[in-house]
């Protein structure tokens, strides 16, 4: 029921009229009503704070605040751990907008501070240490690039310079790693951040560098064997060789067999032995360098006689060798003869020297094992079984797997292809629906019915008693003695006689008596007097506030006087 302007003015004035204790008892009252009531209201319709970014440096953070507050985007940065929270319909746009801007950018650290503004007079140890110092950061902001580390700190022994190359000292460097939960660094990975380091630093060697995780575990080997370090890398090398295989056969059957009917292994025999060989080989045919040929020929010879000197004026005669012997009566005696010859030649000397090493990792042979499945094939009776590959197939796919790994029979190399049925993997269950209390929107209203449920129960525990309380007369009310023989209003140690709901106290004036009445003369109150108005505007007041409780008075009024 609506309150009328007159009606409200009442109340003021009966409020008005009542102690201060109360006054302030109520107006307090009101107030906590309405902070609560608001406070609610609030709370139904706050939205849920997701955090933004995680293990922000001050500087980041306060580059991230004054970039949302520019933004209008709402936050909320928590006291002790200083964590940026946005709402959670907004965490996607607020990073867009932040990314575009550049944050977070770091925290300046690194070369970067080699920038900034120096100051006078600052030496150079300090200088060189600001320069380590620079050179530290950045390496431990490259090294936390990684995937499986969170962050990481890197410390440099630079030994100083020495005009002295024997008093000379190695640098060293050591690194800390905090890795992600349940990860950890492959060896190729942590080969990576060793020579990463030694190769930033000048003069640092790898076996210098000792890197550490989070758990206080020595990661990288210190004076390692080269011998095992080899025998590693073969095995690796093997790996990598048997899974290439394994990738070839199976990416040439999965079209024809479908994914997952395919099982390759390949087992692989590496020769990993280091050949070197020197030898040294002349060519068969040569050139001549020089030549020298020496003829000699010596002997006697007797002819027929003549005249003395004339052999000397005749040319040589021709000497034949005789076959036979002479004829007896010839006049001519036999002559005799001797002859030699000597040829010397020099050859161009045709040398080759060959030093050959044979690369380890020489594949020796090849065991391939291939397992396929069963495929599905509908019966007579319409049903669908599952059937093996005929032997034609599986000699097809034989030949495929052979191409495939380069199959050499003369390297000794084996395949082997059978069919068989593949255990069919357990059906995996369907994930579970979100059960209603696990919906947002549940929640939400659940919120909001909270904040109307206690809306409500503060108007009818709070306001509504305080309304009540506001309109109850003052307790330094006079009594009004009832007229006699005149029926009239009265109330005394009724519902209307104590309390705040009942009007008037009774500790305070005993049996009150309210008596409505014709006949003001035996008031012993001339009528227009202040007493007189002040009782009528009580009992009017009573009558507006409460005109059920009035009503079942004025019943009780007929009923009395029959």
């Amino acid at each position: 029921m609506a309150l009328e302007p007159q009606n409200l003015v009442n109340r003021f004035n009966s409020l008005s009229r009542q102690p201060v204790t109360r006054q302030l008892g109520l107006l307090l009252g009101l107030a906590a009503s309405i902070a609560l009531a608001m406070g609610l209201v609030q709370w139904s319709m706050a939205p849920d704070f997701t955090p933004l970014y995680s293990e922000l440096s001050p500087g980041e953070t306060g580059e991230v605040v004054r970039s949302l507050e520019n933004s209008g985007i709402p936050y909320q940065l928590h006291n002790s751990t200083g964590l940026v929270s946005v709402p959670a319909d907004k965490v996607h746009e607020a990073r867009l907008k932040l990314a575009s801007e550049g944050l977070p950018q770091g925290d300046g650290n690194g070369f970067d501070m080699l920038y900034k503004e120096q100051e006078m007079g600052v030496s150079s140890f300090m200088e060189k240490a600001r320069y380590d110092r620079a050179l530290e950061q950045e390496l431990s902001q490259s090294i936390a690039s990684l995937d499986s580390v969170r962050s990481a700190r890197v410390h440099l022994a630079l030994p100083k310079q020495s005009a002295f190359v024997r008093k000379k000292n190695k640098p060293a460097a050591s690194v800390l790693l905090n890795l992600y939960a349940a990860r950890q660094l492959t060896d190729r990975q942590l080969a990576g951040v060793v020579h990463l380091v030694a190769s930033s630093v000048p003069g640092l060697e790898a076996e210098q560098v000792s890197v550490v995780d989070n758990q206080g575990k020595l990661l990288s080997s210190q004076n390692s064997n080269d011998d095992f370090a080899y025998t590693k890398e073969q095995f690796r090398f093997t790996q990598q060789l048997e899974q290439s295989y394994s990738s070839r056969i199976t990416e040439i059957l999965t079209p024809i067999l479908g994914v997952g009917a395919v099982s390759a292994q390949v087992a692989a025999e590496i020769d990993f032995t280091m050949v070197e060989k020197t030898s040294e080989s002349y060519a068969p045919e040569s050139t001549i360098r020089s030549e020298q040929m020496e003829e000699e020929v010596t002997g006697s010879r007797t002819v027929n006689s003549g005249v003395p000197g004339t052999l000397a004026n005749q040319p040589p005669v021709e000497t034949t060798v005789a076959t036979t012997p002479p004829e007896e009566g010839e006049e001519e005696k036999a002559q005799t003869e001797r002859s030699s010859k000597r040829e010397v030649r020099n050859y161009e000397m045709d040398k080759t020297i060959s030093h050959i090493r044979e690369v380890p990792g020489t594949l020796q042979k090849l065991s391939v094992a291939v397992v396929v499945d069963y495929i599905d094939q509908v019966n007579d009776q319409g049903e669908t079984e599952r059937v093996p590959l005929s032997e034609t197939r599986l000699a097809e796919i034989t030949s495929l797997v052979k191409e495939a790994v380069g199959f050499n029979e003369e390297r000794g190399d084996s395949v082997n292809v059978i069919n068989a049925s593949f255990v069919a993997p357990p059906e995996m269950e369907a994930m579970p629906e979100a059960s209603f209390m696990e919906q947002a929107w549940v929640w939400k209203a659940a919120k909001i019915g909270l904040s109307a449920i206690g809306f409500i129960l503060v108007i009818f525990t709070v306001l509504k008693p305080l309304m009540q309380a506001s309109s109850a007369p003052p307790p330094s009310a006079q009594p009004l003695a009832a007229p006699q023989g005149q029926g009239g209003m009265a109330y005394a140690g009724g519902p209307m006689a104590g309390g705040v709901e009942g009007g008037m106290p009774m500790g305070a004036m005993g049996e009150d008596q309210v008596t409505l009445g014709g006949q003001q003369q035996q008031l012993g109150l001339p009528a227009g007097t202040p007493a007189y108005q002040q009782q009528l505007n009580m009992a009017r007041t009573m009558v507006e506030g409460e005109p059920e409780r009035v009503a079942h008075v004025v019943k009780n009024w007929v009923a009395a006087d029959g």
